[in-house]
């Protein structure tokens, strides 16, 4: 194959959608703080740059996350954690989900809001959207994410209201 010749069909990469800069409406509504309850097994994959330069992954739960709008959302994590450390340094994120049979990765930077908020002393970080990507198949869909089983889930649906009360307070 010569140097200007295009390269065959079969040898071109793979077209991805072109990222968009703001979340779809019904993902907003899904963050609005409105329906914990559904979505009590649901985490979310939020993956911060180590001072070692490799990626460092965390969870969050939607008692976690509030959107505040379709490019804007508050998050409130451990503040002795590895990801707190990580967003003080960098400040860069990506949280990846299931959403509608595809793979979101949300592309973001965030800074630091308040520290030691309620009871737990959380850190709550503004997370600005610059892309959001989805990755979808052809041939198949995507049914689901990261999921898990709370062990007391009338005591965490309790602490993720007063988690997201007391990130509205930032919004």
């Amino acid at each position: 194959m010569q140097q200007n010749e295009p390269a065959p069909q079969a040898m071109q990469p793979a077209m991805w959608p072109k990222p968009v800069t703001q979340l779809p409406a019904a993902l907003v509504r899904e963050f609005d703080g409105e329906h914990l309850e559904a979505r009590l097994a649901d985490a979310v994959r939020l993956s911060t740059v180590g001072e070692d330069g490799w990626p460092h992954g965390a969870q969050l739960s939607a008692g976690e996350i509030l959107a505040v709008n379709a490019t804007t959302l508050l998050i409130a994590i451990w503040p002795q954690s590895g990801t707190t450390a990580n967003l003080m340094r960098d400040g860069r994120l990506t949280l990846s989900l299931v959403h509608d049979g595809a793979l979101l990765e949300i592309r973001a930077r965030s800074h630091a809001v308040a520290q030691r908020q309620t009871a737990l002393a959380l850190s709550v970080f503004r997370v600005e959207i610059e892309s959001v990507t989805e990755h979808r198949a052809k041939y198949a869909e995507v049914l689901s994410g990261v999921t898990f089983r709370l062990y007391e889930s009338a005591q965490v649906l309790a602490r993720w209201r007063e988690q997201i009360a007391m990130l509205r307070t930032f919004a």
